[in-house]
């Protein structure tokens, strides 16, 4: 059930970086800010430029800010399909509670559980998605919270991402002066937003034509079944027109949003674009036709591309069939080329809200539906994600140091991360003053052990009880 409240949604392209405000008032979506601004230091993607992106973000966030009329101070990120991975997970605890009825503690430690799950090094847990609960082998249970039982159980999905690619999208995001509030894994936000139930159930398959990337998403039994990325996006399309046409690339998008047409079969012969070659003193004309059969070429190898992954993975012939999105897919025939190539149902999907019906905004749309639209089990689910990979990031020594090394380095540096939750050293028999909270702790912290503390020692004290009583 969607929460009431303002959500934001960043979608990082190659390249635009889109952010979109709502507020969501009685499970309906209004957009109330969306800016669309040119990307930087992003590639396939994947940001390769921190602070060229940090710049591009900023950017975007202040646009937004101005139309929304609000302060945006934390973000829902999109992370694309690149190496992304998917993997089922299991968990089992005991209900803890005298009562045996099961409470939001109860669904945090199975997933827990099933978190214990050996990840390797170089990925990141991003997100697990719960899809079934059994108590006491009763199955197929949504939310299990407010039910009796002795024993819980979880079967879901966790999905990973690697680190560096995730730290990159953390840093960008921080150094243009705001923080990550959720990563949101981008073809999953967008199946759900854009299929339909029955889709959902049945299987679809959802492709994103992007500027840089093109993604191929398929869901079937509410699940995200297959997900894979292509570099090959608009501007490819857009580097074919300026290298067959020898003119510059601001020309060739020009000729591409002007006399883009996928399907040469219907473009016009007649209709002439000048175009102003490099080194020639005079435009030359190239007939719509032609501008059409070099777009036709680029996305027929696309296709073609998309059809074979698909058929190998028996995934092609879903009931749903397939829905374009993507400034890639406003293009006009790219829905009749697409159902040409792949052989089954092609649509366009265009968004229903009010001011950006256009596919170009479909991705980060769907991030802030699919994060006001979360249910309060997948809500516990994620924000135990979040602080288990908080505490995991976190480098902080908490091994005891022995007694002669302590005296030996009386004083330590204990760094903390204001960013994310730190983790106190374990507090000692004996604590120095020196170590109270302090309201307003820096970025590095002394705690200095006093020498000539006066009080008696415990072992000093156990040592008189014990005299006195033997006394």
């Amino acid at each position: 059930m969607a929460k009431n409240g303002f959500f934001t949604g960043l979608d990082i392209g190659t390249s635009t970086i889109k952010v979109l405000v709502a507020e969501f008032v009685n499970q309906e979506m209004n957009v109330i800010g969306v800016s669309n601004a040119q990307s930087s230091g992003v590639k396939d993607g994947i940001i390769i430029d921190i602070d060229a992106a940090a710049q591009a973000i900023r950017t975007a966030i202040q646009e937004a800010e101005d139309k929304a009329g609000i302060s945006i101070d934390a973000v829902s990120v999109g992370l694309p399909a690149d190496q992304l991975g998917l993997e089922p997970a299991q968990g089992m605890i005991p209900v803890q509670s005298q009562s045996k009825e099961i409470t939001d503690e109860d669904v945090s430690s199975v997933v827990q559980s099933a978190l214990t799950k050996s990840i390797t090094p170089e990925k990141e847990v991003i997100s697990i998605i719960p899809q079934e609960f059994m108590i006491d082998g009763f199955k197929n249970i949504r939310d299990p919270r407010g039910m009796m039982g002795v024993r819980l159980e979880m079967r879901g999905m966790i999905y990973t991402g690697p680190t560096t690619i995730l730290h990159n999208l953390r840093s960008a995001v921080e150094r243009a002066g705001v923080s990550v509030d959720n990563i949101i894994i981008t073809p999953l936000s967008l199946t759900q937003a854009v299929l339909n139930e029955g889709e959902r159930e049945f299987g679809a398959v959802v492709i994103d034509m992007g500027g840089g990337q093109t993604t191929v998403d398929v869901m079937a039994n509410n699940e995200l079944k297959f997900t894979k990325m292509y570099s090959e996006g608009g501007d490819y399309v857009t580097r074919d027109i300026s290298k067959v046409l020898k003119t510059s690339m601001a020309a060739a998008e020009a000729l591409k949003f002007n006399f883009g047409e996928a399907d040469s079969s219907v473009a016009s012969e007649s209709e002439l674009a000048q175009v102003e070659v490099v080194g020639a003193s005079e435009p030359v004309e190239v007939s719509e036709r032609y501008i059409s059969e070099i777009i036709e070429a680029r996305l027929t190898q696309l296709f073609d591309r998309i059809k074979q992954d698909l058929t190998r993975n028996r995934l092609l012939n879903v009931p749903g069939g397939v829905v374009l999105v993507g400034g890639g897919a406003i293009m006009p025939g790219v829905v009749e080329l697409a159902q040409r190539i792949l052989g089954v149902n092609v649509r366009l999907y265009v968004p229903n809200q009010v001011g950006i019906r256009n596919p170009l905004f479909a991705s980060v749309i769907s991030l802030v539906d699919y994060i006001g639209r979360m249910s309060d089990v997948e809500r516990i689910a994620q924000e135990t994600v979040t602080g288990e990979e908080a505490l995991r990031r976190l480098p902080v020594d908490v091994q005891a140091r022995p007694a002669a090394q302590q005296a030996a380095a009386p004083v330590r540096q204990v760094v903390t991360n204001q960013a994310r939750p730190s983790v106190e050293p374990a507090p000692q028999a004996q604590p120095a003053p020196q170590s109270q909270p302090n309201p307003n702790p820096a970025p590095v912290r002394q705690v200095q052990n006093k020498e000539d503390d006066n009080r008696p020692k415990l072992t000093d004290r156990l040592r008189g009880m014990f005299g006195s009583m033997f006394d």
